[in-house]
């Protein structure tokens, strides 16, 4: 009888040594989990860029030009708000101008392989989808969108600094085959 309940503790103790050491591995294998293997965050560079979320009213204009040669004033909206796991930014905008309404919907991501942010835009003034890249000069948020118009090559270049809080000033640059580059468009958001 002794020998039978000796056996039952040692097994019984074997048993409990068992449960200990495999949830100790599983701990330790949650634990060393590799990078890869875990749910990645955002980093500073999309934290930098949440100062366009939110609803903004805009005021502007565009400038004299040859493709606007009595200029004009416009008005318009933009809102943002956070992707999916905050690695985007998704944003509609409407304005009404000399173009008259223009609609469209822009997203704008951080792209860790190329180190610049990709900047989609698709709207009404054009077809198909607009896509440049965005990176920081000092305090100033610069975009850049190169497309073929009509067998002429575009060069668009926007600039967003922040005025202060809950405002900002944009501009916008147009330079047509090798020509001269000029300001196309100015104007003012405020965050409603």
């Amino acid at each position: 009888m002794k020998k039978a309940a000796a056996v039952a503790v040692t097994l019984a103790f074997a048993f409990v040594a068992l449960l200990l050491t495999s949830h100790a591995q599983q701990s330790k294998d949650k634990s060393s989990a590799s990078p890869e293997m875990q749910i990645p965050k955002p980093g500073p560079e999309m934290e930098k860029m949440k100062f366009l979320l939110g609803t903004w009213e805009t005021k502007g204009g565009y400038e004299k030009s040859p493709m606007f040669p009595e200029g004009g004033a416009q008005t318009g909206w933009y809102k943002a708000q956070l992707g999916p796991g905050g690695f985007s930014i998704l944003a509609d905008f409407e304005a009404d101008g000399p173009l008259g309404k223009e609609i469209g919907h822009e997203i704008i991501t951080w792209d860790p392989k190329q180190n610049v942010y990709t900047t989609i835009v698709v709207g009404n003034a054009f077809p198909g989808a607009n896509i440049g890249t965005s990176e920081w000069e000092g305090d100033l948020l610069v975009t850049v969108h190169e497309f073929d118009y009509n067998g002429t090559k575009i060069h668009l270049r926007s600039t967003i600094k922040k005025v202060v809080e809950n405002s900002v000033h944009m501009e916008e640059s147009s330079q047509t085959g090798d020509g001269a580059t000029l300001l196309m468009w100015k104007a003012d958001a405020v965050k409603k």
